[in-house]
């Protein structure tokens, strides 16, 4: 049992001592903040953090409440639920059926495998993919049915930004001595001459990706917080992000960052446009402020961006990454479409990686049960900015991070599918503030009734 696997194995007792899921929340919050670090270690296998906390909070929510699942009144639910059932199925059949089909294997390095794939047998990452993914989809279940997916999210985004932010600087200073606390799972990819920032995450390209996402959900946070402590933390963060970005120096920063950018200027130019120019004075001065950064500051920004495509595309990695991405696809070809299972292979893309692995079919489920879970999220107010994560980080995996197992990924999902599922929100004639919880989407007639109680009791 590693430090923080204990001390989060500590918090989830408490949260089943006390009846608490909100101490379980937060565990699984921190766990996800610090996706490098082990929770367990038996021999040579690491159990990741996030996975040894959301099998404890899981076992504890099903003795607690009874093991029978909701019914699946939600689309993006049900979806989610195919799609996890189908890639569960093809990782059994799949290593079978296609057996000795070049693939690359996730215990090995791209660069080695490029020029010498591996041949498709059975491994111990088949069934440890099955499990990461099975254990994130059931901690996501936990955190959408006991209403705590925001203090999840927050956590976790706190965490991974302020700790990656305060390792950069003690390894700055040459005082980094945290690698036998964060680094415990030994998936370190990055190499020790360099000298761009990973954080408490195994490479630049991970933190890139967590820190986009964060850096999307904060800004989105920002725009529309209530209440101006909100406004200013959620800034805070989002800055805290933006400067872990900037240090990853990773090719994910730069093409997601120009795809966020891009999408987040659509998106404040249409809600000023629908709300008839309202905060104009607050637009017209960030307008001159983005200006002026731009103009003053714009070569010094420009070059090192343009070093780093320079760079990157003329690189070794790109070469590996472009190759791993053309094995990938040589895969989806090979098994007709239909993938060769999790574990099986694994690409630069989490798109061509989740291809290659669940199919034409898996990769269908999985994007209609986002398309879903987005559009169910965006027309409540308070879920937006973790609809907006969710596909900032899409973005940056589709890039970089093939990992399916990212569980601030899941975490972002199951914010969507509580705030989503919170369909009405009024306040009655005292002024006090309700929340109705309608955990599907599909509960209309209790919406109907409750808007009713709200309404003082007149019918709908």
């Amino acid at each position: 049992m590693t430090s923080l696997g204990l001390l989060a194995l500590m918090c989830s007792a408490a949260a089943i001592a006390l009846r608490r899921p909100r101490f379980h929340a937060a565990a699984l919050g921190f766990a996800a903040g610090v996706p490098a670090s082990a929770g367990f270690t038996v021999g040579a296998v690491s159990v990741p953090l996030f996975t040894t906390v959301a099998l404890v909070t899981t076992a504890s929510f099903a003795i607690s409440r009874g093991a029978a699942l909701p019914p699946l009144r939600d689309v993006g639910c049900s979806l989610l639920v195919a799609f996890v059932c189908w890639s569960l199925v093809l990782t059994v059949v799949g290593p079978w059926a296609f057996s000795g089909l070049p693939v690359l294997e996730p215990r090995k390095g791209v660069d080695e495998q490029v020029h010498a794939p591996s041949a498709l047998h059975f491994t111990v990452s088949h069934a440890a993919q099955a499990v990461y993914l099975v254990s994130a989809v059931l901690a996501g279940r936990f955190l959408w049915r006991s209403g705590t997916a925001s203090l999840a999210l927050s956590t976790a985004a706190w965490t991974g930004t302020v700790l990656s932010a305060a390792r950069g600087v003690l390894r700055s200073r040459g005082l980094d001595r945290t690698a036998p606390i964060f680094d415990t799972l030994a998936v370190d990819y990055s190499s020790d001459r360099d000298t761009r920032l990973r954080g408490v995450f195994a490479e630049p390209s991970e933190l890139a990706t967590f820190s986009l996402a964060v850096l999307t959900f904060a800004a989105v946070s920002t725009l529309q917080a209530p209440t101006r402590r909100k406004r200013v933390s959620s800034a805070v963060l989002a800055l805290l992000a933006m400067v872990n970005l900037l240090a990853s120096g990773s090719g994910t920063a730069v093409a997601g960052g120009v795809v966020v950018t891009v999408g987040m200027s659509a998106l404040i130019a249409r809600r000023f446009v629908a709300s008839h120019g309202r905060h104009t004075p607050a637009v017209v001065l960030m307008v001159l402020a983005i200006s002026f950064v731009t103009v003053w500051f714009g070569p010094d920004l420009v070059e090192p961006v343009g070093r780093l495509v320079t760079d990157k595309l003329g690189s070794q990695s790109f070469n590996a990454r472009s190759a791993a991405d053309g094995i990938g696809l040589d895969v989806v070809a090979r098994t007709r479409g239909l993938g060769a299972g999790l574990g099986s292979n694994r690409s630069s893309s989490f798109l061509v990686t989740l291809s290659s692995t669940t199919g034409v079919l898996g990769l269908a489920l999985f994007a209609a049960s986002i398309v879903a879970v987005v559009r169910a999220a965006s027309v409540r107010r308070a879920a937006v900015p973790a609809a907006a994560g969710v596909l900032g980080m899409l973005v940056a995996k589709a890039v970089a991070t093939p990992d399916l197992s990212t569980p601030l990924l899941w975490i972002l999902i199951a914010t969507c599918f509580d705030l989503a599922g919170r369909r009405v929100e009024d306040e009655d004639t005292s002024g006090s503030r309700h929340l109705v919880h309608g955990r599907h989407r599909g509960s209309t007639i209790g919406d109907r009734r409750a808007l009713a109680r709200l309404g003082g009791g007149q019918a709908l």
